[in-house]
């Protein structure tokens, strides 16, 4: 078996079955549109938030967060260095859907907290 390197190393998370899954699991759950305003926190390469944007024609680049910049991110994001609460504390942007996938349990319940309000829809996936 060939170890894991990081989690877009050609693995399963990586796989266009497996993004085409996911992202018709979101549109499933909640209800966007090409005005929908959406933030991935921990977004890696952006390959999720680049398909979804893609699928919705969004008007508006959706926003991908990491605290590492990746070399090849899609290109259809604004892609952002910066940690999910310093940037959800500066950002006067309001979001249709937030995305915290594969990051969530690097985060304690009072930060999770702070990154909700009520303008904010959270869907926290279990795929």
């Amino acid at each position: 078996m060939t170890p894991l390197k990081n989690w877009d190393n050609k693995t399963w998370l990586s796989s266009q079955k497996y993004i085409n899954s996911f992202n018709k699991f979101i549109l499933k759950q909640v209800k966007l549109d090409k005005d929908s305003r959406i933030l991935d926190i921990g977004c890696g390469r952006g390959k999720i938030l680049g398909n979804l944007s893609n699928r919705l024609k969004l008007s508006k680049k959706p926003i991908g967060l990491d605290i590492e910049n990746h070399k090849d991110k899609n290109k259809k994001i604004i892609f952002k260095k910066i940690d999910a609460l310093s940037f959800v504390s500066k950002t006067k942007i309001t979001f249709d859907l937030i995305l915290i996938k594969q990051t969530i349990h690097l985060l304690k319940k009072s930060q999770i907290l702070k990154l909700l309000s009520p303008q904010f829809l959270f869907l926290q996936c279990m795929f």
